[in-house]
C-alpha cells in the first residue's frame, strides 16, 4: 500500500517547530528576568515539546515525500519512533514536575497561612 504524501503536510509540523524556538527565545528572556531556573535548580524544557513533536512528523513524512528506497524508510521509522518516545518521556517529567512545583507551592501558602 503505497502512503500518499503532499508538502502541504509538513507545513503544520514546520510551524510547529518554528513556534517551539519562538516560545523557547521566550522564555529563555523571561528566565533571566525573573532567575526562576536559579531559584528551581532544573528546568521543565516545556518549550521544546512542540519542536520535538514537529520533527517526528517531519522526520517521518520527508522520507516518504522524497521517494528514498525502502531500507532508508524503515532507518528514518526508527528514528522517528526513539524521538516519539523520548518526546513522551519529556512530556511525563514535564507535567512531574509541574506537579511537584504546584504542590510545594500550595503547601507553602498553607504553612504560610497557619503561621499567621
Amino acid at each position: 500500500m503505497q502512503i500518499t504524501v503532499h508538502w502541504e503536510d509538513l507545513a503544520a509540523p514546520v510551524l510547529l517547530m518554528v513556534l517551539s524556538l519562538v516560545l523557547s527565545l521566550v522564555t529563555r528572556r523571561w528566565r533571566r528576568r525573573r532567575q526562576a531556573a536559579v531559584r528551581w535548580r532544573s528546568r521543565t524544557h516545556w518549550e521544546w515539546l512542540p519542536f520535538m513533536f514537529g520533527l517526528v512528523v517531519v522526520i517521518a513524512e520527508l522520507v516518504r515525500l522524497l521517494g528514498v528506497p525502502d531500507p532508508w524508510i524503515t532507518v528514518s521509522d526508527t528514528i522517528a519512533r526513539v524521538f516519539a518516545i523520548t518526546t513522551v518521556f519529556m512530556a511525563v517529567r514535564v507535567v512531574f514536575m509541574l506537579f511537584i512545583r504546584g504542590t510545594r507551592l500550595l503547601f507553602r501558602r498553607r504553612e504560610a497561612e497557619s503561621g499567621s
